[in-house]
């Protein structure tokens, strides 16, 4: 059934984005969802994101999405909180949230709005989400021009919003909301590890990451390691992890998603194909993927025996 009732507090985390596992056929791989979910529980996760942008939620039927986050649940019993992405669109993020609600899920982050849109919209949009949901909510900031910060300042104000996963290359304005709102909702670096201690030194509380679907101690003890003032061990892992980051951010994030399937089939987990519109990575690119896990996987071992 998953913790329930996730709050500010528990945002003071590594929020593991998951993949969505699938057969070669494209069909969901749900053991395989629950192989993954064990995986992840054993190695200490506690907060899992199914279907949001790395489980291409944008792509997933109403069907699937409630296959899929009914098996987080699942798979994780009591041991972890499942909080699922909802969206993208106000229709579909209000469908999905009643999905959600109803499968008994720990809360809903609303997804980045990606079509027509005005701050206005915006800001009376993620409202009646809310509303209309009635779930421990976390925002997704990615944009400035539709999510302007004192908008942002104010929804972090409302009853079910526990947090913001603040995903902007712009620490001024994050200082601001950081400020305004920190004492209201949990601020998390929804940028993963690349610029998490940036961010974690600005009063961020958490962060969002991808690589932790299959090196989750490292994910793990960057942050605690940060957050006991050990920031030289820190910024060694950090510098471990950002070759893979900075792969998948390559021709325009090509690969963003299929790098983290291809990692995960690589460390025996389940990965599998993407579905369109993302590719799964080329066969040229594949040694490079190997040679980088290689690295990770060897820091990985070391912290389980450690």
């Amino acid at each position: 059934m998953g913790k329930q009732g996730v709050d500010r507090e528990a945002c003071r985390n590594v929020l593991v984005v998951a993949i969505t596992p699938r057969r070669e056929d494209r069909q969901v791989d749900l053991e395989g969802v629950r192989q993954n979910v064990h995986y992840l529980i054993q190695h200490g996760v506690d907060f899992i994101m199914p279907e949001c942008g790395t489980g291409m939620v944008y792509d997933a039927t109403l069907e699937e999405y409630e296959a899929v986050v009914g098996t987080f649940l699942d798979a994780a019993g009591d041991a972890a909180y499942i909080v699922p992405g909802i969206g993208p669109g106000f229709g579909r993020a209000i469908e999905m949230g009643h999905i959600a609600r109803s499968l008994g899920v720990a809360g809903v982050m609303i997804m980045p709005v990606v079509g027509p849109a005005s701050a206005n919209g915006v800001y009376n949009g993620l409202r009646e989400i809310t509303k209309a949901v009635q779930l421990p909510t976390v925002l997704y900031q990615r944009r400035l021009d539709i999510m302007p910060t004192d908008d942002v300042i104010n929804l972090c104000t409302l009853d079910e919003v526990v947090g913001l996963k603040y995903a902007v290359e712009d620490l001024d304005a994050f200082d601001r909301i950081v400020k305004k709102a920190g004492d209201r909702a949990a601020m998390v670096c929804g940028m993963a590890e690349d610029p998490c201690i940036d961010y974690m030194a600005h009063g961020a509380v958490g962060f969002s990451s991808g690589m932790a679907n299959f090196v989750p101690r490292m994910s793990l003890t960057l942050h605690d390691k940060f957050t006991d003032g050990d920031r030289p061990e820190a910024e060694r892992l950090r510098t471990l992890m950002v070759p893979f980051e900075d792969f998948r951010g390559e021709n325009g994030a090509r690969y963003s998603g299929s790098a983290l399937h291809a990692a995960m089939d690589y460390a025996g987990l389940s990965g599998g194909p993407v579905i369109p519109f993302a590719e799964d990575v080329g066969p040229h690119d594949l040694p490079r993927v190997h040679a980088m896990m290689d690295t990770l996987m060897t820091e990985e071992t070391a912290l389980r025996v450690s």
